[in-house]
């Protein structure tokens, strides 16, 4: 994967770039109905999706990798003469792409998921709330990737304080919640004796 959430993957007879920015993914959004993790996580699980699904998710990425429009659009209208797993793979690889980033390093520490919404689907106000606190352009912001905009805001909050204490890993934070719960069940116990 890498930090500016593109792949690059053999389609459709030639080697072709496939990149999910965030105004991407919000288009995608948009296109399907369904929150970009969430059509992922259908297309790996085997969970139910349409071919509608696929067919946007090539056509937004290879927009998104520097296809013409009109490419990108010939290039789906053929979806349906290649091989349905090539189809499904590709689509999955270029969404991960865009939604994973660089697995060598971590950022975004403050993205943690918000309440369930409705199939899944993000909310891109967070996004835009940000980049305007930090004064980042509107078109600057969708032109990153999800792993670049992370980094860019741990950038921004750690300039802001730069004696704030670093975040607890996730390590931390999983035994936090057993003494939480530990706790928590024993003082229960306590209660009902």
């Amino acid at each position: 994967m890498s930090r500016d959430g593109h792949v690059d993957l053999a389609f459709a007879g030639a080697t072709r770039r496939f990149r999910l920015a965030i105004g991407d993914l919000e288009a995608l959004q948009e296109a399907t109905g369904l929150g970009p993790a969430d059509l992922l996580h259908r297309l790996h699980a085997g969970r139910p999706y349409r071919f509608r699904d696929l067919r946007d998710i090539l056509c937004t990425a290879l927009i998104g990798g520097g296809a013409s429009v009109g490419e990108a659009h010939a290039l789906a209208d053929k979806l349906d003469n290649l091989p349905c797993l090539t189809v499904i793979a590709t689509a999955t690889l270029a969404l991960a792409a865009g939604l994973e980033g660089a697995e060598d390093e971590t950022v975004g520490r403050w993205m943690r998921p918000g309440p369930a919404r409705p199939e899944g689907r993000m909310a891109f106000a967070p996004f835009y709330e940000a980049a305007a606190a930090m004064g980042l352009p509107v078109a600057d912001l969708r032109a990153m990737s999800l792993w670049q905009f992370a980094a860019y805001l741990d950038g921004f909050n750690r300039a802001q304080d730069p004696d704030a204490p670093e975040p607890m890993t996730e390590a931390e934070e999983d035994a936090l919640w057993a003494w939480i719960r530990t706790e928590t069940a024993g003082a229960q116990n306590v209660d009902r004796a």
